[in-house]
């Protein structure tokens, strides 16, 4: 389909299913804190929620984040989940300057499998797929030539967020907070 974004990308992650849950499926959303160029907008919860159930109250979150491209563009997202199993799986409705859908899954990998786990921890392989069309008109009107680019800037804006959450595991795990992690004011 012209103008369809299919766009996969793949994190090994040092921590349980788990842990990574507790950090990506947090319905206070704390990527603006660990995701380089990734900054809150808008974050808005279903008073009728219940907030006692931590999945509940993430099914009823709406965020708008604001995301900073390598090609000096901005892009605000609005993510809605819309189904969430956890700590494997978060299924999500996109609007703003992407509209589409987009899903988070958790796999555990055992250490032996990678070697490449500090002192053979456990590790997470975090696959996020993005189907997305941009509904900004010079971006539906470039998509024909642009494509690559973009693409190769949504690459650059992955491995920024990957690094990121990487610190924030790693920090969580050094605080010996390995299933929570800290918000600033904590």
């Amino acid at each position: 389909m012209p103008g369809l974004y299919i766009l996969p990308s793949s994190w090994l992650l040092n921590a349980t299913p788990e842990t990574v849950w507790e950090t990506v499926a947090s319905p206070e959303m704390s990527w603006p804190r660990w995701w380089p160029g990734c900054t809150l907008q808008d974050l808005a919860t279903d008073p009728g929620a219940d907030t006692a159930d931590p999945t509940s109250q993430l099914l009823a979150t709406t965020v708008r984040l604001r995301f900073r491209a390598a090609l000096g563009y901005d892009l605000s997202i609005t993510i809605q989940p819309t189904a969430a199993v956890r700590p494997r799986i978060i299924e999500f409705d996109a609007g703003g300057d992407l509209a589409g859908t987009g899903r988070i899954r958790l796999f555990p990998v055992a250490a032996a499998t990678t070697g490449n786990a500090p002192g053979g921890a456990a590790q997470t392989r975090m696959d996020i797929d993005w189907r997305v069309r941009p509904t900004r008109r010079w971006m539906r009107l470039l998509t024909p030539v642009a494509r690559p680019a973009f693409t190769a800037a949504h690459s650059l804006l992955m491995r920024q967020g990957e690094r990121g959450l990487r610190r924030e595991l790693a920090q969580a795990t050094r605080r010996g907070l390995p299933n929570k992690v800290r918000t600033p004011g904590e």
